[in-house]
């Protein structure tokens, strides 16, 4: 077989956007209709797709969005990394590491620190230096049986609608915006990934209702959204109610209007049961129940974060509590992050300097990138053996020094 070397790697152009598109779908076992590929195509950046050429045919591609991604204490340019696929017929052949490898340089020469992405399949990409670094929750309620506890915040000044999707586009895109930095892993979204949000072709309902928008507002101003569809049915012989409401995003800006829209939901009638599809892990919502148990969660993992530009990155972020530590981290395929980083930063701010002192905390990339936003902790890692000290209190200070007061949670796959 040939090796990577024989298949040419190059950005498309906008006429080949299509036949890439195409590629990519074969891929994922799916089939974009018309309208879904230029929708698909808002967002895509033609300069950062990276595609393997076999003579003309397309069998391999990568991609990249352009972020600013929020990170503890503040943000940072990332790479969105996205459109990974290789042709069945041409794996092991070291496409990927190759589409890999000239990726990250590309990012580096872009002045990107961090790479983040969504794992169709998780194993891939820590060989590549990404650790996940945020989970989620699916969230399952069956609104017949929980109630909520009556303390939760009730404000009745506060008025709820339902509306059309399209009618709320900006007020959609000023609810994320004003939320942008209030958690890790949110990145910016302008009114090309709105319009993605909202977009609702057929093909995209998978034999439920169309998707309707309700909003909360504080006087004309609203305050938060939720995103939902619906798939009525009924339990026969009996004929009782057994639907289904699907919430595929709910965004607030404050505790009670995130309340009032979680109480409309559960309230749908017809509805035997409203799932939440990705909620933060430390979400309100199972303890906003009577009985939490009725909030049935499944954990999975969320964003994957590559460590690209190393002082930069650690620079970057702020520290829940005073950190002075001398890390040894290991990459392979980003040599220049290799080696000994004296990393000093608290809450006001940080740096991060190349240095010959002993390390007190050896750990590789793909380790550190779990670190980073704060959703996986130094002591976790290293009970699992993938980090090593000789020191166990400079472990426990770093460790709580990496984490962060909220959860980091990435809203939107991409």
């Amino acid at each position: 077989m040939p090796a990577a070397s024989a298949y040419p790697i190059r950005a498309v152009d906008a006429g080949e956007l299509a036949r890439f598109f195409t590629v990519l779908e074969s891929a994922f076992g799916e089939d974009f209709p018309e309208s879904e590929l230029a929708t698909v195509t808002l967002t895509a950046e033609a300069d950062r797709t990276l595609a393997a050429f076999d003579g003309d045919d397309i069998v391999g591609t990568a991609g990249a969005y352009t972020f600013d991604l929020s990170v503890p204490g503040g943000r940072v340019p990332a790479a969105g990394v996205t459109y990974v696929s290789v042709r069945t017929t041409h794996r092991r052949r070291g496409l990927l590491t190759a589409m890999m490898r000239q990726q990250l340089e590309d990012v580096h020469e872009r002045r990107e620190p961090v790479a983040v992405l969504w794992a169709s399949e998780a194993a891939i990409y820590g060989r590549f230096g990404y650790g996940v670094a945020s989970q989620l929750l699916r969230i399952e309620v069956d609104r017949v049986d929980a109630s909520l506890r009556r303390d939760v915040p009730d404000d009745r000044d506060l008025r709820l609608r339902v509306v059309s999707p399209d009618d709320v586009r900006p007020d959609i895109e000023r609810v994320e915006q004003q939320l942008l930095g209030t958690r890790p892993g949110q990145f910016s979204r302008d009114k090309r990934w709105i319009e993605q949000l909202v977009h609702d072709p057929e093909s995209r309902r998978g034999g439920m209702s169309k998707l309707e928008c309700l909003t909360v507002r504080d006087g004309d101003e609203v305050v938060g959204y939720a995103l939902y569809r619906m798939k009525p049915q009924s339990v026969r012989p009996h004929m009782l109610p057994d639907g289904d409401l699907f919430v595929f995003a709910q965004s607030a800006l404050t505790a009670e209007a995130d309340a009032a829209l979680t109480r409309t939901l559960l309230a749908t009638d017809l509805m035997r049961r409203v799932r939440w599809w990705n909620r933060a892990v430390d979400t309100p919502l199972p303890h906003q129940l009577q009985d939490a148990r009725h909030a049935r969660t499944t954990v999975l993992d969320g964003l994957h974060l590559r460590v690209v530009d190393l002082p930069t990155a650690m620079a970057a972020r702020r520290y829940a509590a005073p950190v002075d530590v001398v890390l040894e981290v290991r990459d392979a395929l980003c040599p220049w992050n290799d080696g000994r980083w004296h990393v000093r930063g608290d809450r006001s701010g940080a740096t991060c300097d190349s240095t010959d002192a002993e390390p007190q905390i050896r750990l590789d990339v793909e380790a550190l990138g779990a670190a980073y936003l704060g959703g996986t902790t130094l002591a976790t890692l290293a009970a699992a053996g993938r980090v090593e000290t000789s020191d166990p209190d400079t472990l426990a200070r770093a460790s709580t020094g990496f984490g962060w007061d909220v959860a980091p949670w990435c809203p939107v796959i991409f």
